[in-house]
């Protein structure tokens, strides 16, 4: 007589759990659609349809292996250059809003070798920066090598934060994919794609789709920038 009760006290402990996962998962979303704000949002919704759409083209139904995993699984060792990029035309329009980050590059104003350091001055933001040249054994340090690398090498600033960070950042708390990936972000910059398809795949699930296509997303788009940055373009 007591299996039947077990069974039934499994299936409810089963659901509960299921439903209140759904429930963090449901209250997350809202939350960071709020932040995130319009137009942004609804740019960043159609950005993910247009990706949909892309793996409705080119991936066939799994019942075991979703769309997009079987993408991730593809290019998960595969160049930058090999991945999904975002219609140009449309990103004119939503480069207009505060969905990406605004940056400026700049190049050092001077550079200078002394007491072993290598040192770059930056007079619009007033900025200094000192590097150690890496000296290798049997090898004689080139410095007027690496200060000519160096002064036409552009940093890029940072002039305007990116709404989407600015929502996810508000989301993290009980998510160990969108913590791992903002504090890579913040000591990084940029995430290698492959490293990030990697990351993805370690915990995806179903739920967490949501997430995980808009960060693979915006952080392609911000390698993908970096790949092409022109000299005084402001706005890539």
């Amino acid at each position: 007589m007591k299996k039947p009760w077990i069974i039934f006290l499994t299936i409810v402990i089963f659901l509960f759990c299921c439903n209140k996962k759904k429930t963090i998962t449901n209250s997350r979303t809202e939350r960071f659609e709020k932040i995130l704000g319009e137009p942004e949002n609804s740019y960043l919704n159609e950005i993910v349809d247009d990706f949909d759409a892309f793996l409705d083209s080119k991936y066939k139904r799994d019942i075991s292996v979703s769309k997009f995993k079987q993408y991730l699984l593809k290019n998960s060792e595969a160049d930058i250059s090999k991945f999904w990029r975002i219609d140009s035309l449309k990103l004119i329009k939503y480069r207009q809003s505060n969905l990406f980050a605004k940056y400026d590059f700049i190049y050092p104003d001077s550079i200078w070798y002394e007491n072993g350091q290598i040192n770059l001055k930056f007079n619009k933001y007033e900025m200094e920066e000192s590097i150690i040249p890496n000296q290798r054994k049997k090898r004689v340090l080139n410095i007027d090598s690496i200060i000519n690398i160096k002064k036409n090498e552009p940093r890029r600033m940072l002039i305007k934060a990116s709404k989407f960070f600015i929502a996810l950042d508000s989301v993290k708390q009980g998510s160990p994919l969108i913590n791992y990936y903002l504090q890579t972000k913040k000591l990084s910059g940029s995430t290698p794609p492959h490293i990030l398809t990697h990351g993805i795949l370690y915990d995806l699930s179903n739920t967490d789709q949501y997430f995980c296509k808009r960060i693979l997303i915006m952080e392609l788009y911000d390698c993908q920038a970096i790949m092409r940055q022109k000299p005084g373009n402001k706005d890539l």
